[in-house]
């Protein structure tokens, strides 16, 4: 959505959004090996993305760019290191630029590496798992001056399910790192970030009939 200053809307533009999109898979599974990677190149034409701006209700404003790129590698791979436990990795790498009024620039939150790394332990209806992430910094303007740096975070859950009913317990950065996921520059350069929480635990229920 294009939008003014105070986060109307503004309709410019009817010209649609396009990509042309090419993407190669390949998966591979034995006894104790799961694996599957995507390359991926997508070429856009009006591209919709977020300008780093948010209106007045708190949502994200967006821009469309004349054209842009992403291609990357995406993987899933999971190791069965026991009968009870496993590792289980997904990692996504990118490359991405705008192309906009003869300027290159990277968009806006998207950071080059991601890394999701789990350990899990499984006992007959429990389970139990720990999770690494790591994320690479991404900027959070069109100059590609201001930036969220890269973080690292642990957390943890512990899970039961007996007869369609599942009860988990989840642990949210258990270090209680400091790091912001998102944030935006005002007109007179100062940067504003959104602070993340820290340590945190919340419950989930479900029901499945």
């Amino acid at each position: 959505m294009l939008a003014d200053s105070t986060g109307l809307a503004l309709v410019t533009s009817s010209t649609p959004e396009s990509v042309v999109d090419q993407e190669l898979g390949v998966r591979h599974q034995t006894d104790r090996w799961q694996l599957n990677l995507n390359a991926y190149y997508m070429d856009f034409r009006n591209e919709i993305v977020l300008n780093g701006q948010f209106g007045p209700n708190g949502l994200a404003l967006t821009n469309k760019v004349e054209s842009s790129l992403r291609t990357g590698l995406e993987t899933s791979v999971r190791y069965q290191l026991t009968g009870r436990f496993a590792l289980l990795n997904n990692s996504a790498f990118s490359y991405s630029r705008i192309r906009e009024q003869r300027e290159t620039f990277e968009p806006i939150l998207t950071p080059p590496l991601i890394v999701n790394q789990e350990v899990i332990y499984q006992a007959g209806r429990w389970t139990a798992a720990l999770l690494g992430r790591y994320q690479s910094r991404s900027y959070i303007d069109f100059a590609n001056s201001a930036t969220v740096d890269d973080y690292i975070l642990l957390n943890a859950r512990v899970q039961y399910a007996r007869n369609g009913y599942q009860v988990s317990l989840f642990a949210n950065n258990l270090t209680s790192a400091k790091y912001f996921n998102n944030g935006y520059v005002e007109a007179d350069g100062t940067r504003k970030y959104f602070v993340q929480a820290p340590v945190n635990f919340y419950v989930n229920a479900q029901y499945t009939f």
